[in-house]
């Protein structure tokens, strides 16, 4: 049987790669180029799997079951949330991407907000906002959302009849 490595590992890179980029605009862009990347970090994520699918049944010329593109996009999904959400974190740390919890407290002071308010706001923040607990939530999230990227992908890009299938 034919290795499925390299295709998710694209796939991962595909994912890294574009989501680094998107959050890069989103944190330089102002409201508008907020949006536009969060509308393209979704596309992102159903995308990345399909590359990874799309390179591996045109690599080996063969039709997948859905199921095996389901698990190769989880795999993508969950590879990439967790690599991306690495790299966000030191990207974050050495100072090319700014902390979003002191994005959130500016935010609150350009409202107006009292100190002692943007305190209590900032420790609820704080207790939802852990790096680690961002990372298992995009893992998971990645995982889904990838299993449904890879099965549509294993849809569209068969390589021949039923016979075709990999077993």
């Amino acid at each position: 049987m034919p290795s499925k490595s390299q295709s998710i590992l694209i796939g991962i890179g595909t994912s890294v790669i574009l989501g680094l980029a998107l959050a890069f605009v989103a944190s330089n862009a102002g409201t508008i180029g907020q949006s536009l990347a969060g509308c393209f970090s979704c596309l992102v994520a159903l995308a990345a799997p399909m590359v990874a699918v799309w390179h591996y049944t045109s690599t080996y010329n063969l039709t997948i079951p859905a199921g095996q593109g389901a698990g190769m996009g989880a795999a993508v999904g969950a590879g990439g949330a967790v690599l991306g959400g690495v790299l966000q974190q030191l990207l974050i740390s050495i100072g090319v991407f700014p902390d979003p919890v002191q994005r959130v407290r500016e935010m609150y002071e350009a409202q107006g907000m009292s100190a002692e308010d943007i305190e209590q706001m900032m420790g609820m923040m704080e207790m939802f906002s852990s790096p680690v607990i961002g990372i298992l939530l995009g893992l998971v999230i990645g995982a889904l959302v990838g299993a449904i990227g890879g099965a549509i992908g294993a849809a569209i890009f068969k390589k021949g009849g039923v016979d075709d299938y990999e077993v």
